[in-house]
């Protein structure tokens, strides 16, 4: 049986390779959890788009429909203005609380998408 001797360069070598990889498994976890921001980001803006889209249709077939009750287009789309103009100014009287209840639910959702980890088994399973 060979008695292993000890070595500084043997140390020295071990040690750099350690500090290598460990280097190399930072980088892939900071691409893994960017990624997944990034997808996230993207994924919310398309919602935040379609949703634009389905509000402005709503308020069109509003404006119709409040056209038809009042018959007159014009007052019909009035109304649907109006209702529009006090969501702004509801959204204005509570425009502090409103934007710290959206801080802390961006900070949350991107702390939550950060510290995400894939789960192994899942992963395990799309290899197969």
């Amino acid at each position: 049986m060979e008695e292993k001797r000890f070595s500084i360069n043997g140390v020295y070598q071990k040690s750099k390779e350690y500090i290598d990889t460990r280097l190399r498994l930072f980088k892939l976890k900071l691409v893994e959890r960017s990624s997944r921001l990034i997808a996230s980001l993207i994924t919310d803006g398309l919602k935040g788009v379609l949703a634009v889209f389905v509000i402005f249709y709503l308020s069109l077939a509003l404006g119709f429909y409040l056209s038809e009750l009042l018959g007159s287009s014009a007052l019909g789309f009035l109304a649907t203005g109006g209702i529009f103009v006090l969501l702004i100014i509801a959204v204005s009287a509570f425009e502090n609380p409103l934007e710290r209840f959206f801080m802390n639910l961006s900070i949350k959702r991107f702390l939550q998408k950060w510290n995400d980890e894939i789960d192994e088994d899942d992963e395990e399973g799309k290899q197969d």
